[in-house]
């Protein structure tokens, strides 16, 4: 499918992508994928020749995941390459909405977690999305406020499938040796109801190969199964990393995700 974007308008324009709306039809979006990574709320930025067509991949295959096992999300298709077309948003949830199933990144700072310490179930934090504030988490006893005193169901939504699509992806991981150690997604409502929208891709989430084959992850640490320094993740990208390097991990999340039809 041949896509003009020069004739469509832009809607928005973030770090990663570009939100053209589609004129063929009011009640959905194009959502185009960039060369461009970022790091460190937006202060560190550079440029990837062919990330946006990886990245384009490992999004639309783990969305055709999701909408298969019946979560609701903003994917409809991907008519062309580095495209999606998506469901068009009554209004966005200006939060990040993270998930950890292994003690790694920042909460080895603000908290006395150990590194590999195990959750069960997974974590659920909320973070307001800003850049200038560095996203701050919002306090989990004002989320439980929150859904029980002024019934707002987006959090309660929010947690169930967070926690829903991390065990999907998971165990869609495990069948490749792949550890999903956490993931932050983002949610908006389309027809009054909260759904999974933007993209999940290289940069979205931190992927820990097995250490070993049939490793033990039913213990309260599991660093000593698992391969931290063989991610796959944009970690290598923050360390600062080659770039060589970033592109070819994400190639390789790419590779595995292509599998997840056969899930």
């Amino acid at each position: 499918m041949s896509l003009d974007f020069s004739k469509m308008e832009v809607i928005n324009q973030g770090k990663t992508k570009i939100i053209y709306q589609n004129p063929d039809d009011a009640g959905s979006v194009y959502m185009a994928f960039k060369d461009d990574i970022t790091a460190g709320d937006g202060v560190k930025r550079d440029v990837i020749e062919g990330k946006a067509l990886i990245d384009w991949k490992t999004n639309r295959d783990i969305f055709e995941l999701l909408n298969r096992r019946g979560v609701r999300t903003h994917y409809i298709s991907s008519p062309a390459e580095k495209v999606s077309l998506v469901k068009k948003l009554d209004r966005k949830i200006n939060l990040e909405v993270i998930a950890r199933r292994v003690a790694a990144g920042s909460i080895l700072k603000w908290s006395d977690v150990a590194e590999g310490a195990r959750f069960d179930p997974p974590s659920v934090q909320f973070h307001y999305k800003d850049d200038p504030l560095h996203d701050p988490m919002l306090d989990e006893a004002y989320i439980d406020f929150m859904i029980r005193e002024k019934n707002s169901f987006e959090y309660a939504d929010m947690r169930r499938i967070n926690v829903e699509v991390f065990l999907i992806l998971e165990e869609a991981f495990a069948e490749f040796g792949v550890q999903l150690v956490d993931f932050k997604l983002e949610y908006g409502i389309i027809d009054g109801k909260t759904t999974l929208i933007d993209e999940i891709t290289g940069g979205s989430f931190r992927l820990w190969p097995y250490a070993k084959e049939n490793p033990n992850l039913n213990q309260p640490n599991v660093i000593s199964e698992l391969n931290p320094a063989g991610r796959l993740d944009k970690d290598i990208y923050r360390m600062g990393g080659d770039l060589a390097v970033v592109s070819n991990k994400f190639a390789e999340i790419a590779s595995i995700t292509e599998k997840f039809k056969d899930l």
